[in-house]
């Protein structure tokens, strides 16, 4: 393969699909958010398109390769429709480190954990979580009312947090010593930071609420949106903890959409809680939205610091609600892109089409496909 093939994401990505076909890893499931590993057989595509795949291969000198193997096809037709798209996001990228990681997640959703290991997948991630673990047991627990998550009571102040909450005990990596909403970039910290005025967009049981008014400090404000009843209730119990920090924390029980009153249903429950124009089930609630720029309105708020969103889909929709408050204060930004495949370029290609000068990096920070986060940052 030609140095130059490596500019393009194509090229990037057969590449890292060719490194990656003898791959047979069985450190790389996480059964603490799936349950046991079962008949998981990686990708759901499936494709005969095998002269589609030879064109692809062709340019890189592959176009003699007799017998295309069926997870090569899956891998194609998974991008196939997106080529266009997906490039244009490779090149937006502001660094080497994003599109690399694009590559590494496109390619896992295509071949499956057997054959790409994420980068966060090393022995200190799995340290960390025995840890936490460790500490979670004999803690007074209670139930999530999600996939039967217990919800053990724990004290973040070893970890360095003024933090006592109750949160499901392997989260506590990924939330607080992963911080999935902090960027390391050559530029500096994609971070909230001290005085900040916050955008919490899911706050689910106030981790995150409680993480970004840590980090703001007394002179900082979160203004955090969740809505579920349950989800609502430990939320308010997680609060009632931390007294010092709720006093920073304004909770807003709507969810987020690109304008408000809008009546929608709501689905799932526990984390992976969303709305939808239509029910998922019979008994399923009717809620209506707000509108990001609606509350900074009706609030008063005098300025947007930092904007974090993992709404189960919604992010684009909520983003379209934003944009007096994008064109007015030029937040930074950390919005999940994990919860469709369109949303990697879909969110960043809005965002650039108001021209407020976003810089793009991507991060993740789980060994599976959930927790890719998207940053920007206004130069």
């Amino acid at each position: 393969m030609r140095e130059s093939d490596l500019d393009n994401f194509l090229g990037a990505y057969i590449r890292t699909l060719l490194e990656s076909m003898e791959n047979n890893y069985v450190d790389n499931f996480d059964f603490r958010r799936f349950g046991a590993q079962s008949r998981f057989a990686g990708s759901k595509f499936r494709s005969s398109a095998s002269s589609f795949v030879s064109r692809l291969l062709a340019p890189v000198g592959l176009a003699r390769t007799r017998v295309v193997s069926s997870l090569l096809k899956n891998a194609f037709t998974l991008v196939q429709p997106c080529l266009t798209e997906l490039e244009w996001l490779y090149q937006h990228l502001a660094d080497d480190e994003s599109r690399k990681l694009l590559v590494q997640l496109i390619a896992y959703r295509a071949l499956g954990h057997r054959h790409v290991k994420l980068p966060i997948n090393e022995p200190k991630y799995w340290k960390s979580i025995e840890a936490m673990e460790k500490d979670g047991k004999g803690r007074e627990t209670i139930d999530s009312g999600f996939m039967g998550f217990q919800l053990a009571k724990m004290d973040l102040r070893k970890i360095g947090y003024p933090i006592e909450l109750f949160f499901v005990p392997f989260a506590v990596v990924t939330q607080f010593i992963n911080q999935p909403y902090r960027c390391v970039t050559q530029d500096g910290l994609i971070e909230a930071n001290e005085g900040d005025y916050v955008i919490d967009a899911g706050g689910c049981w106030a981790d995150t609420a409680l993480y970004f008014a840590s980090k703001v400090g007394k002179h900082g404000k979160v203004v955090s949106f969740e809505f579920l009843p349950r989800n609502l209730e430990i939320y308010q119990r997680n609060l009632d903890l931390n007294p010092d920090l709720a006093r920073r924390i304004k909770l807003c029980p709507f969810p987020l959409w690109s304008c408000s009153d809008k009546e929608l249903f709501i689905n799932g429950h526990g984390p992976a809680t969303s709305v939808g124009g239509a029910p998922m089930a019979e008994d399923a609630q009717v809620v209506r939205t707000i509108s990001i720029d609606d509350h900074v309105e009706r609030e008063e708020l005098g300025r947007v610091n930092f904007i974090k969103m993992d709404i189960e889909g919604a992010e684009l929709s909520a983003l379209q609600g934003a944009e007096a408050t994008l064109r007015r204060f030029r937040p930074k930004l950390a919005i999940s892109v994990y919860h469709n495949l369109s949303d990697f370029w879909k969110i960043p290609q809005y965002l650039n089409s108001l021209n407020l000068g976003y810089r793009f990096h991507l991060r993740h920070f789980t060994i599976h496909a959930e927790e890719s986060v998207l940053f920007a940052c206004p130069v």
